[in-house]
Parts: structure tokens; C-alpha cells; sequence
């Protein structure tokens, strides 16, 4: 299975400037940033091998923690892309092939890696983990990416620059204009 980036790029391109986000700031900020997306990964990787087990009576909340690993996973990837959004488009990737998974731990190293040097190759394996591990699940990529830039993209606030990332606005007003990502339309229909 291949997946696509360009799409995703030039709309993360657009979130960011809309939002006046440089890659720069992105980069100071990055490791925190995707260490507490993990640790939201291992909460609902926890809470799936919960409800995952067959005595447990409520298949809802397996769903639950599914789109849970889902909206990490690709919070990770937003975060690693545009930390990279200033690596020369020849040497970003602009497609993915489908490998299987290497898992988390290879996920952190690379993640580490990219951290230090913010280049095409970790990009792309940082990347195609996350685009594997959400294939693992049952998702496509592609379509669960587009769920959450769907998200992030309506909500308002501004960049906070201690924590080095978009706070956004919780106002009930701002609320009310939040689009929640509907990661079912991202589900394998053969699994």
C-alpha cells in the first residue's frame, strides 16, 4: 500500500502559516511535545489491551482507545512533519511504502533522531512507522491525517512560545467550532 504526502504537507503548509508556526519554533519544542503525545499513545495503547481482552463487555470503549492510538500516532506525525517543514522538498519523501511495523521502540529512536538532525530519512521513518502502526490498528493513514489536521485546523488560539506549541482557545464559544475527528471514516473496511 503506498501513501501519499503532498496533500498532507500543503495542508499542514497552510495550517502553519495561517497560524504564523515556523519550523523553527517547531524544532525547539518538538521532543516535549511528541513525549506527551506518547504518553497519550500509551495510555490508549493500555486501555486497548484492557478492553481488547474477551471477558471485557463494552466493545464501544475498545473503539474508543483505538481512535485514541489513531489521534496520537497522528499528532506525532504533525509534530515530526512540521519540525521538518524546512527540509528542501527534494529530500522530503512524497510518498510512503506500506512496510511492516518495527514498533515503538525503533518509532523513539528516530524520533530521537530527528530531533537532532531534522533530515528526509528520519522524516520518512518516523513517518512510516506511524503510517504503519496505524495500518496495525485498522486505519489508513492518509485519511485519519486528514481527520486531524480537519481538527486542529478549526480550532482557535495562539503559540505559546514557553511551551513551544498552538495552545488552543477553550472559550464554550470556541468550543462549539471545534471539528472532532471522525477516525471511523479512516477504518480499513476489509478488517
Amino acid at each position: 500500500m503506498k501513501i501519499y504526502l503532498n496533500e498532507i504537507y500543503a495542508k499542514l503548509e497552510a495550517w502553519r502559516a495561517e497560524r504564523k508556526i515556523t519550523a523553527e519554533s517547531q524544532k525547539e519544542g518538538y521532543i516535549v511535545n511528541v513525549m506527551e503525545e506518547f504518553g497519550e499513545l500509551a495510555t490508549a495503547l493500555r486501555e486497548y489491551e484492557r478492553f481488547s481482552k474477551p471477558s471485557y463487555p463494552y466493545p464501544k470503549n475498545k473503539k474508543y482507545a483505538e481512535h485514541g492510538i489513531i489521534d496520537a500516532l497522528c499528532d506525532i506525525a504533525i509534530f515530526t512533519i512540521n519540525a521538518g517543514a524546512d527540509i528542501p522538498c527534494e529530500n522530503k519523501p512524497t510518498r510512503l511504502e506500506l512496510e511492516p511495523c518495527l514498533g515503538l521502540n525503533n518509532l523513539l529512536r528516530e524520533i530521537a533522531d530527528h530531533q537532532r538532525r531534522f533530515n528526509g530519512i528520519t522524516l520518512c521513518y518516523v513517518l512510516g512507522v506511524c503510517a504503519s502502526l496505524c495500518h496495525q490498528y485498522g486505519f489508513n493513514f492518509e485519511i485519519a491525517m486528514d481527520e486531524t489536521i480537519k481538527e486542529i485546523s478549526s480550532r482557535t488560539g495562539s503559540y505559546d512560545e514557553v511551551s513551544k506549541k498552538w495552545i488552543k482557545d477553550e472559550s464554550d464559544e470556541a468550543k462549539a467550532k471545534w471539528y472532532s475527528a471522525n477516525y471511523e471514516l479512516a477504518r480499513l473496511k476489509n478488517e
